[in-house]
């Protein structure tokens, strides 16, 4: 569909489909741009069909509001347009708009030959719009996925976008109520506007960047959605055990830059045998991963182990400031229990290197970290394990050595 109509109308389409309320309208194909001549009778008829009026004409470009490239603003939009020769022209415009300087250089930058471009026009009822704005299905500034961001103004959301006034601003965590609401919209306009924004998330299989508006009547109208594409990628998510915690360990070799994809390769071969000592290094549930060109280190099993939970905040203390203090607040805030103070037990296992500590287990069974037995123990700062005669404070957890939760807990502390 997107090579005959574009990415907005392709978008527009299915969201009608799907039972959202979208404006009427049509769309001037791909067909009748390759064409050159805009074909003003069949449009005109189109227009007077839909009942004359007020209507928005709209690019929909086929490199347009996809998945990899949303050429959000690119390509020119023209609203209040009245009349059947306005509504012929915005289109030519539209048309024209597709080798303006912003989408030539879009082009360019991102590798879209204008050979493989064409463009298509949108003609919607316009919205008399008591509010209006944008809305995204994931936070654009920390990438939460689970957070809907409203930008919201009174009248026409072109306010929003070209920064004229400054908005109301609403966001709502997925399962939870918004907070304190007030400005220009409800509590109950800011839930429905969540709840679309879901939909909308499900319907498309991602984050959404979504243009909507109340009209006068309260009626909810949604104008358009598209990708965001601007989020940082996701870990993998077919891995078992879910939710996993990563770490960036990039810019401890000094790769402060994005890794190539051989680069990349090497080095998670080189880790993964390393601390595996095996020849065939095909984990399914790999140490060290890459995500956006970057390599992180996947510190689940490490934090899920109550014998090595403890000694973490000592033993990453090397790697920036403050590192320590952020490791003892997740394990005290996010569900994982504070080691307890244990002043006098005897040692289950001692010294400051990997050998000398039973190692735990991936999720998919596999014992690390440590280098295979028999073989030379990489040197610490280790944990030194100690058991403690109380109850494990908290949820059981897999302890990372026999899987029992009915044992003493046990406390960790960084080897010397």
């Amino acid at each position: 569909m997107v090579p005959l109509v574009g990415g907005k109308a392709a978008n527009l389409g299915e969201m009608a489909a799907a039972g959202e309320r979208v404006p009427a309208g049509f769309c001037v194909t791909t067909a009748a741009y390759a064409s050159g001549t805009v074909p003003a009778e069949r449009v005109v008829r189109a227009y007077e069909a839909m009942g004359g009026g007020r209507v928005a004409v709209r690019s929909s470009a086929t490199a347009e509001d996809l998945p990899d490239a949303s050429f959000a603003g690119q390509q020119d939009t023209y609203l209040d347009v009245e009349g059947a020769d306005a509504v012929v022209d915005a289109v030519r415009r539209c048309w024209d708009s597709l080798d303006n300087e912003r989408a030539v250089a879009y082009r360019r930058a991102n590798g879209i030959a204008r050979a493989d471009v064409g463009m298509a026009v949108v003609v919607q009822r316009m919205v008399d719009s008591a509010t209006a704005g944008v809305m995204f299905t994931a936070d654009p500034l920390t990438g939460t996925r689970t957070r809907t961001v409203v930008d919201a103004v009174r009248g026409p959301g072109t306010a929003v976008v070209d920064g004229s006034v400054e908005p109301d601003h609403y966001t709502v965590d997925d399962g939870h109520d918004p907070e304190e609401v007030g400005g220009c919209l409800n509590r109950a306009q800011v839930v429905a506007l969540a709840a679309a924004g879901r939909r909308l998330r499900t319907l498309f299989g991602s984050p959404q960047d979504v243009e909507w508006a109340h009209d006068h009547d309260g009626t909810l109208w949604l104008l358009q959605s598209r990708p965001v594409t601007t989020l940082f990628p996701l870990p993998p998510q077919d891995l078992p055990d879910l939710p996993r915690f990563y770490m960036e360990t990039g810019h401890m070799q000094g790769m402060l830059r994005p890794f190539t994809p051989l680069g990349l390769s090497l080095l998670q071969q080189v880790w993964t045998r390393w601390w595996s000592g095996a020849e065939d290094a095909t984990d399914p549930d790999p140490l060290m991963i890459g995500v956006g060109g970057r390599l992180y280190t996947d510190l689940s099993p490490f934090l899920r182990s109550a014998v090595l939970r403890g000694g973490w905040p000592g033993a990453w203390t090397s790697t920036g400031p403050g590192c320590a203090r952020r490791w003892s607040t997740r394990s005290t805030t996010r569900g994982s229990p504070p080691a307890p103070d244990c002043r006098s037990p005897r040692p289950r296992c001692s010294g400051s290197s990997a050998a000398s500590c039973p190692p735990p287990r991936s999720a998919s069974g596999t014992r690390w970290p440590g280098p295979k037995r028999p073989g030379p123990a990489p040197t610490g700062p280790w944990p030194a394990c100690v058991p403690c005669a109380v109850p494990a404070p908290g949820p059981a957890r897999h302890d990372g050595w026999t899987g029992s939760t009915d044992r003493p807990s046990t406390r960790c502390s960084a080897g010397t």
